[in-house]
């Protein structure tokens, strides 16, 4: 009998020991959901305001968030759980084949939980995992679901596919697991699909944190931007000329055109923009 006893105890420290660290839904926000923050970014070009989502790490003064959502921006400013708002003075580093970027804050934040990053490496698919957001400014929306997938691109990128439910705005928001750590950054959906959202994994999020000094966010450009730009040039209503985006000798009655465009219409590339 007392050995019989013995081996149910066994079995259930077992169990308790396996799951301790597993959290509801409802622990996780409670330890994380101040750190997830409403990103408002202001254009120099239109009346408008672009808004997504990002996660505050590090030491209290970085934020991380996709590159869409701030690429040329005038200015940002980072809206807390508890109302406070902050003005970034730049971005710190920015990879645009991932879509992240860190932004730099004046100061280290009080009040906010030390977010802990994981590794994709240590994910199993169908893990439970918890996503926090602010679709259409509503800030700390809070979605779950699995890991229903690790994909990989042809360049080697890896994304975690999930099942949570993630809204335009959501764009930086944190993906976590059961243990409250960040596993991912909410980047971007299928639309014609049930629940097929991504995100870009911690991992690429650490090479992002070391730099020397910041650059301002009008100088960022997103992916869709830098191919635009590569399929872009410019002409004027004389000569038979065209310019690249970078080109010194470009100015603002310049008319934009695509290249394929250009040559159609017998444009050739400037002495600056000319192939070597």
């Amino acid at each position: 009998f007392i050995k019989a006893i013995s081996i149910f105890q066994l079995f259930f420290l077992i169990a308790f020991a396996k799951t301790a660290n597993d959290q509801t839904t409802a622990e996780i926000v409670e330890q994380v959901s101040s750190a997830v923050v409403v990103i408002v970014a202001e254009s120099p070009y239109e009346d408008n305001r672009g808004q997504g989502s990002g996660v505050i790490i590090g030491d209290g003064s970085t934020v991380v968030t996709n590159v869409h959502v701030v690429a040329g921006a005038s200015s940002v400013t980072v809206h807390l759980q508890d109302k406070r708002t902050v003005k970034s003075s730049g971005y710190i580093k920015a990879d645009n084949d991932r879509d992240l970027v860190t932004i730099q804050l004046p100061e280290k934040l009080s009040g906010i939980p030390k977010i802990k990053l994981a590794s994709f490496e240590k994910m199993n698919i169908g893990e439970k995992v918890v996503t926090i957001g602010s679709p259409q400014g509503l800030a700390n929306t809070v979605s779950e679901g699995i890991i229903s997938g690790i994909r990989e691109f042809e360049s080697g990128t890896k994304v975690i596919q999930t099942s949570a439910p993630v809204s335009p705005g959501s764009s930086g928001g944190g993906l976590f697991n059961e243990n409250g750590e960040l596993i991912g950054i909410t980047s971007f959906g299928r639309t014609k699909g049930q629940n097929l959202n991504f995100a870009y994994p911690a991992d690429y999020i650490l090479p992002l944190m070391v730099s020397t000094s910041t650059s301002r966010f009008i100088t960022l450009k997103s992916q869709t931007e830098i191919v635009a730009d590569e399929r872009t040039v410019y002409i004027t209503r004389t000569g038979k000329r065209y310019h690249k985006i970078s080109c010194r000798y470009l100015s603002k009655s310049m008319i934009p055109i695509s290249r394929s465009d250009s040559w159609e219409r017998g444009y050739t590339p400037c002495r600056v923009c000319k192939p070597r």
